[in-house]
């Protein structure tokens, strides 16, 4: 595992404080267990060994919150849902983000999210065995940024799809698909991307 990745999982671990619901939230300042400059995410956060890959999608997940900005109409909630889909497993890695809040809101976790409870999430990681493309569809337009390690899925129309760059974990982006719901990448973001699809 590599020094970044290393330390960054450290903090997340140290944040973990135990609860009975499978909802999380936060209630702590704008600190980033995972803080580092952006430029940190293309070289050395992604080092995707098989026993820290959950960790990596996590911490993919949780920085994605700090470059985004949903439009007003999404930002009427006094925090951030981060949602995944059913057959998401992240182990015990999902409960780092417990305590964490994304530009002074406190950050939400729903796991298993039901179909009729979607338009709740700011974000959602869809699984694989979940039909990505399907969700997709599903919230086109709609301001939730959708994410998933599914191969080809913002060609799905999905927003982000995390992707196997060697031993590395990278990120491709459908700024078309970002654009129709209003949620603006930053610019940073996008020059990390290994790929971009902008549309027409």
């Amino acid at each position: 595992m590599s020094r970044v990745l290393q330390k960054a999982y450290t903090g997340l671990r140290r944040s973990r404080r135990s609860r009975d619901r499978g909802t999380l939230s936060g209630r702590q300042g704008r600190s980033s267990a995972f803080a580092m400059p952006v430029s940190a995410l293309s070289s050395h956060l992604c080092h995707a060994e098989a026993a820290s890959e959950a960790a990596v999608k996590v911490a993919f997940l949780y920085n994605f919150f700090k470059f985004i900005e949903w439009p007003e109409s999404a930002n009427t909630q006094n925090r951030y849902t981060l949602c995944l889909s059913s057959h998401t497993d992240f182990g015990d890695h999902i409960l780092m983000l417990e305590g964490k809040t994304v530009n002074g809101k406190p950050l939400d976790v729903v796991r298993n999210i039901a179909a009729k409870d979607l338009k709740s999430c700011h974000l959602i990681f869809i699984d694989a065995a979940d039909n990505p493309g399907d969700y997709a569809r599903e919230l086109k337009g709609a301001p939730i940024v959708t994410v998933s390690d599914k191969s080809g899925f913002i060609n799905q129309g999905g927003t982000i799809g995390l992707i196997q760059d060697g031993n590395r974990l990278s990120f491709e982006i459908n700024l078309e698909t970002a654009n129709s719901g209003s949620t603006r990448i930053s610019a940073q973001l996008l020059k990390l991307a290994k790929n971009i699809l902008a549309g027409k």
